[in-house]
Formats: structure tokens, sequence, C-alpha cells
């Protein structure tokens, strides 16, 4: 009997060690794969990247409303600033942004009936005052209509540090609205015969676009409706940025409405959101 207990104590003995060792073993492996300690925190999600909106100077309170709503989608709790710059250079603003905006909206008034060169001087002073004022460095460019062609003169005749990272144009005109020198269903880039003097003269400045931009051309296309804009104008910002910049996309948006095409889209929202994040 006593062989046996000691037998059974040594054995005992040699099982414990062992769990011992076990647990040991699998409690060094548990703190060596355990994830160190965060001592800095990446702020790149929540720093402040507005999307500034420059809108075609023609569309109504409501239309505006709509398309913004639109573009919004899922971010509608990020709050909207309306920014206006004067003919002489005043610039105010209507709104002020909360610390948690960090995907804020600012909506561009620049003066009607000015020549694209002063445009583009007074969209330059605005965001260079929008900067100071609302604490950003980087900001993506939203545009709609003639907007657009203000858009694209500006990022032609602007600096590095002042272009955007990404530059959305939806319903531009670029080559006009005439069906006479746009075959109204291409995607194709226009002739050189056909291209309007607006367009030639942006194509021949396109060497000066930040090849880093990111570029989005949005166009509408009715179905069975007349289409107020030929939808080869509305792409034509092919020939400008696509040999250009090292991300280009371009987007027809079909619908069924006779008027205001992609004010009236639900897709645009999740178009635009898509391309930019």
């Amino acid at each position: 009997m006593k062989a046996t207990t000691k037998q059974v104590l040594i054995g005992a003995t040699w099982l414990v060690v062992l769990l011992a060792m076990i647990g040991g073993t699998m409690l060094w492996q548990q703190q060596v794969h355990k994830s160190k300690p965060v001592t800095t925190i990446t702020v790149t999600s929540t720093e402040r990247i507005p999307m500034v909106l420059l809108l075609d100077d023609h569309l109504t309170h409501n239309q505006i409303q709509q398309l913004t709503a639109h573009i919004q989608n899922s971010s509608a709790t990020q709050t909207l600033v309306t920014a206006k710059i004067t003919a002489t250079g005043t610039v105010t603003f209507k709104g002020q942004l909360l610390n948690s905006d960090n995907r804020p909206y600012i909506q561009v008034q620049l003066p009607k009936n000015l020549d694209s060169n002063r445009q583009t001087h007074l969209l330059k002073q605005l965001l260079t005052v929008a900067r100071q004022q609302f604490k950003f460095r980087r900001f993506n460019l939203v545009s709609y209509g003639r907007g657009g062609l203000t858009a694209t003169n500006y990022v032609e005749h602007t600096t590095t540090s002042l272009s955007p990272q990404h530059l959305v144009l939806m319903a531009t005109p670029f080559n006009g609205t005439s069906r006479q020198s746009n075959n109204r269903c291409q995607t194709t880039p226009v002739a050189a015969k056909s291209q309007t003097a607006t367009l030639a003269k942006l194509i021949a400045h396109r060497h000066t676009i930040d090849s880093k931009m990111q570029v989005l051309i949005v166009a509408g296309k009715a179905i069975k409706a007349d289409q107020p804009l030929p939808l080869q104008s509305a792409l034509a910002g092919q020939s400008i940025f696509k040999p250009v910049v090292k991300v280009y996309q371009q987007k027809v948006l079909r619908s069924w409405r006779t008027q205001s095409g992609l004010l009236n889209n639900h897709q645009i929202g999740n178009t635009i959101q898509t391309f930019i994040n």
C-alpha cells in the first residue's frame, strides 16, 4: 500500500507540474500576442474635409435644396453653411460649423455676369478665407451645370495647395447645348472641328491641372424624353481631364423625367459619396 501511495503521490506531483507548465506556456503566449497599448491616435478619419458646392447660378432655391439633399445623402447630420463673395472680394458666411463636422458642406455663391477669369480669382479668394475660418486643409469640389465650367477653369488656374482632392462635375455643358455641335446620344469625345471655343480653351490649358486630383463627370440621360443637354457635351470633359489625372471616371444616370435631369435623380447622392469615400 505504501508503494502504491507513493506512486500515486509521485504521479500527482508530475501532473501538477505538467499542468503548471502548460498553464505558464499559455499565459506567456497570451502576453506575447496581446495588442500593444495605443500611444498615439490617428486622426485621419476625423480630419475636416468639406464638400464645396459650386452650383449653377440659374438654379432656383428649391432646386438647390433638392440637389443638396440628394448629395448629402447619408451624411445629413453634417452642417451646411453658405459662403458668399461680392465682386469687390468681400466674403461673408451664413451658418457655423460644429466641432463634430468633419465632412461639412460649404455652398459657394459667386457674383453673376462675370468672366471666367474673374470668377476663378474670386473663388480662389473665397476658399482661402474659408480655410482660415473653418480650419481645413483639404476639400472636395462638387459642381453642377455652368458651375462645372467655373470649377474646371478654377482647377486649371489655381495652386496645388488649393486644388481639390476630388472634383465632381454634373451636367456641365462643356461643349454648349447645341445639337449641331454635339451628337446627342454619343459618349465619345467631341471632334476638334465641332468643339466650341470654351471647350477648346479648356483643353488647351489642361496641362496645368494637378494630376493627383480625382475626377468624376456625371451626365444625365432622359429616356423617351427631350434631352435638354446633349450627352456628348456633358461628357466632353473627358478630353480635358482623362489625359491628365490618374483617376478619371464618368457615369451616365438615366431618368424618365423630362425636366431638371439630375436634380431629381435619387442615385446622384450615392454616386458622389461612393466616389469620394
